[in-house]
C-alpha cells in the first residue's frame, strides 16, 4: 500500500518534507502546497517548493489550482524542465477565496471548464504524468459523478478522493460510502485520503477497500508525524517530533538568515502537534512569546522537560 504526503498550505513545505524524509524515511508521493494561476510562470522556479536541492531524492508532484488550460501546459512544461514527471491539479480546496473563483473544490460545479481544460492539455502530448486531487463535490455528491465519468474519458496516472463535500471544508466525517460509489464509476487508480489519523484508521481502510493503491495522509500525519512508520509496522521504536524538528529546524536556518521568517515557519511546525491535549495547547500559546533564537531555545527545552513530567508518549508530542 502506497503512502503519500498530502499538500497542506504552510505546513507541508519543502522544508517539511525533506525533513520527514530524513527523520522517518521515505514515503512513496509528497504533493507540494498548490501553485494557483495568479502566480506567473516565469517565477516559479524561484520558489523553495520547487528547489532542486530541497527536493533531493524525494518523488514530489508539484500541485496547481487553475481552470485555465494555458496556464496548466505552461505550469507543466516549466515544472518539467526542473526535473519533475508529474502534476497534481487540485479540485478539492475548500478555501472560499480560491472557490469563489472556480478553482481548487469550486470548479467541481464547472465540469464544462475541466473538460475544455484536459482536451487542450492531452492534445498537446507533454511528457508528464497529470494526477487529480478531488473532493465528491461542493453542495452533493451528484457533482463529483459528474466529475469523474469526466475525468474517465482522460489518461489521468490516478485519481485522489476525499470524501466530503467542500461546503464541509473540514468538519463533519468523511463519507466512506460516497466514496466507494465514486471508487466503483472511476477507471482511474485510486487513492484514499481524509481523517487517516491513525494507523488503525489506516488499516480499516485498506481491508474496506482491498482495490485502492494507496493512502494520502494530511493532518493526521503532522499530528503524528510517526503515522507511516506505524501504518508498515516496521519501525519497533521511530524517532520523536524532537528528531523531526531538528532536521526542520536546520533547514529552514540554513535557507532564510532571517530568524522572524524561521520563527514563523516553526510556528506553524509545532502547530499540529500541540494540539493532542490542553497541556501542549498551553504549550504551544506561550510558543509566540519567545519569538527570539535564545528564548525560542528555552521554551523547547521546556517542552522537552514537559514531555517527560508528563509521561506524554512521542505519538502524543
Amino acid at each position: 500500500m502506497k503512502l503519500y504526503m498530502a499538500p497542506l498550505q504552510s505546513y507541508t513545505t519543502a522544508f517539511y518534507r525533506q525533513a520527514h524524509a530524513c527523520t522517518f524515511g521515505h514515503m512513496d508521493k509528497y504533493f507540494t502546497p498548490f501553485f494557483e494561476d495568479k502566480s506567473g510562470i516565469e517565477s516559479l522556479l524561484h520558489e523553495p517548493e520547487l528547489s532542486r536541492q530541497l527536493n533531493e531524492g524525494l518523488n514530489c508532484i508539484p500541485q496547481v489550482a487553475t481552470n485555465q488550460a494555458k496556464y496548466l501546459i505552461d505550469f507543466a512544461r516549466e515544472v518539467q524542465k526542473a526535473g519533475f514527471d508529474e502534476i497534481n491539479i487540485n479540485m478539492g480546496c475548500p478555501f472560499p477565496m480560491l472557490t469563489m473563483r472556480q478553482r481548487g473544490g469550486g470548479i467541481l460545479q464547472h465540469p464544462e471548464l475541466v473538460k475544455t481544460m484536459l482536451e487542450a492539455f492531452f492534445s498537446e502530448n507533454i511528457s508528464i504524468k497529470l494526477s487529480v486531487k478531488m473532493r465528491m463535490g461542493t453542495q452533493s455528491i451528484h457533482e463529483g459523478e459528474t466529475i469523474v465519468k469526466l475525468l474517465n474519458q482522460f489518461p489521468l496516472e490516478e485519481l485522489i478522493i476525499h470524501p466530503r463535500l467542500v461546503s464541509q471544508k473540514y468538519t463533519g466525517q468523511p463519507d466512506w460510502g460516497a466514496f466507494s460509489h465514486l471508487q466503483q464509476l472511476s477507471k482511474h487508480t485510486i487513492i484514499a485520503n481524509g481523517d487517516i489519523n491513525t494507523s488503525t484508521d489506516a488499516h480499516r481502510l485498506i481491508k474496506q477497500f482491498p482495490d485502492i493503491k494507496g493512502l494520502m495522509l494530511g493532518r493526521g500525519l503532522l499530528s503524528q508525524p510517526q503515522l507511516p512508520a506505524l501504518i508498515k509496522g516496521d519501525i519497533p521504536l521511530p524517532p520523536t517530533i524532537f528528531d523531526l524538528h531538528e532536521h526542520y529546524f536546520r533547514s529552514v536556518c540554513n535557507f532564510y538568515p532571517d530568524w522572524q521568517r524561521c520563527f514563523n515557519l516553526l510556528m506553524v511546525f509545532w502547530y499540529y502537534p500541540l494540539q493532542a491535549n490542553q497541556a501542549l495547547k498551553r504549550a504551544y500559546r506561550k510558543l509566540k512569546k519567545h519569538n527570539k533564537p535564545d528564548s525560542y531555545q528555552i521554551w523547547l527545552n521546556a517542552l522537552i522537560q514537559l514531555s517527560l513530567t508528563e509521561s506524554l508518549p512521542p505519538d502524543k508530542i
